[in-house]
């Protein structure tokens, strides 16, 4: 009876060891080669109207060849030379906003994605800031009360607010962030005119609707502000008053969470599309990034190349909005750069990993580039260059390390997004079994498996033999 009891005892250990061997060494190939869920992204700009539609398919076949299988469009980027003078020096292309070729090539880029299997994301506007465009009339804008009467809002420069940067065509008035009635009207004449155009069979990968971060100050007025301020806080509201100062800000930020976030995530949802959005400003902002990036679907923070400070702020807003609202990824608009001294095509391999940890050690874990610029399909034509980004396109003279770059992403995007965060710690995983991953201060990853054995893997092992 023992020396059976023993057999057994040593068999059931044996099949254990094997199932725990096994679930390592399931682990280990996803790490050195993700699954398909795992997706690093760029954002992908169509610059100065310079687009045809032989470079779309070859920028995408591009994308796909280095490993991104994620593409947010934003099809109306203007340059600029400068703040002062930004039409100063520009030559435009002849793919202007919703002509025929600006058609053919949306079309051809959404099914050149369906094709190759990238999934694509559309920003919510032309430009990148923030929803507005031709169509948003001067009583459904971002406006203002002021002692003189209602007016649309102002830049500093006395102009009216709109979306930017983006061609002369496409400009228009930002949309009253604190009305779904109009977000959502702004929603249909943008995405829904685009959905209703261009045939499911076409688009069959589109996914997402792109929000960038705030970059479109504030506003203090919308239709029904007397009535939901009364409603809210039980008092009428009087502009003059400065007691009213402090419930007005916090009504106003409460809608622009539910009313244009929310107003966004709602029409998304009605065709089957999710947000995306970076829940922070670069202007004076009326909301409250946690609550805002708690009504869209997935968040993002973002980091740049030449910054001497690190980004906290965005990290925040990401992070925070992320855990209050159960989201497990936390993306990143990665390496970023801007102004003609910055935006060079200088970068490496080398130069911007330890950039890319540095975040991940703060809680980032999935990644997208900036920037992708569509280049011409003829490669007689001189490349096109903006002023801000990263060089990562097909025309770029560091192409080669792409490919290293997006499989070092998703091997730490991938170890990253399992399980849940561990302690509270933004670098650090506990899976559903107990298996422990800590993402170690020289960037590689520590694993604590359930019996306690203990392994170090390396994301750059082999990393530039694929």
């Amino acid at each position: 009876m023992r020396r059976f009891l023993l057999l057994i005892l040593s068999v059931t250990a044996g099949t254990l060891c094997s199932f725990a061997d096994t679930g390592r060494d399931r682990l280990w190939q996803s790490f050195l080669s993700p699954p398909d869920s795992i997706r690093v992204g760029c954002y992908y700009y169509w610059v100065n109207e310079h687009v045809d539609p032989k470079g779309v398919v070859a920028d995408l076949e591009w994308m796909k060849d280095n490993g991104i299988t994620l593409a947010f469009l934003a099809t109306d980027i203007r340059n600029r030379t400068g703040w002062e003078k930004p039409w100063e020096g520009q030559t435009f292309g002849r793919n202007k906003f919703q002509s025929r070729l600006w058609w053919k090539n949306l079309r051809t880029a959404l099914r050149t994605a369906g094709r190759l299997g990238i999934e694509m994301g559309l920003f919510n506007c032309p430009g990148w800031s923030q929803s507005g465009g031709p169509w948003v009339r001067p009583d459904e804008a971002m406006r203002n009360w002021t002692p003189q009467g209602i007016e649309v809002c102002k830049t500093k420069q006395g102009t009216d607010v709109v979306c930017s940067p983006c061609s002369p065509e496409a400009e228009g008035l930002e949309v009253d962030k604190l009305s779904k009635t109009h977000v959502k009207k702004h929603f249909e004449s943008f995405i829904g005119e685009i959905l209703r155009r261009i045939p499911a069979k076409d688009r069959p990968t589109l996914t997402t609707v792109v929000v960038d971060s705030w970059e479109r100050g504030k506003q203090n007025y919308t239709d029904s502000i007397f009535e939901k301020f009364q409603q809210r806080f039980g008092y009428p509201l009087d502009y003059q008053n400065e007691a009213c100062r402090k419930d007005l800000d916090r009504l106003i930020a409460e809608l622009v969470a539910s009313e244009y976030m929310g107003g966004l995530t709602e029409k998304a949802h009605e065709y089957g599309l999710r947000t995306w959005c970076e829940p922070y400003a670069h202007s004076p902002f009326p909301g409250n990034s946690i609550t805002y990036g708690s009504a869209a679907d997935e968040v993002a923070a973002e980091f740049w190349v030449d910054d001497k400070k690190f980004r906290q702020k965005e990290i925040d807003a990401a992070l925070g909005a992320a855990r209050r609202s159960g989201k497990n990824r936390v993306w990143a608009e990665s390496f970023t750069d801007g102004w003609p001294e910055l935006a060079q095509d200088d970068w490496s391999f080398a130069k911007l990993r330890p950039i890319a940890d540095r975040y991940f050690h703060a809680g980032v874990n999935a990644s997208i580039l900036h920037v992708m610029i569509s280049q011409p399909g003829d490669p007689r034509k001189p490349a096109v260059r903006p002023w801000f980004g990263t060089y990562f396109d097909r025309r770029s003279q560091h192409a080669a390390d792409l490919k290293p770059l997006v499989a070092y992403l998703r091997r730490c995007n991938f170890m990253l997004q399992l399980g849940r965060p561990y302690n509270n710690a933004p670098d650090q995983r506990i899976m559903a079994d107990g298996t422990i991953i800590r993402f170690t201060a020289d960037s590689r990853f520590e694993i604590t498996f359930a019996d306690g054995r203990q392994e170090t893997w390396d994301p750059l092992q082999n990393l530039f033999d694929q």
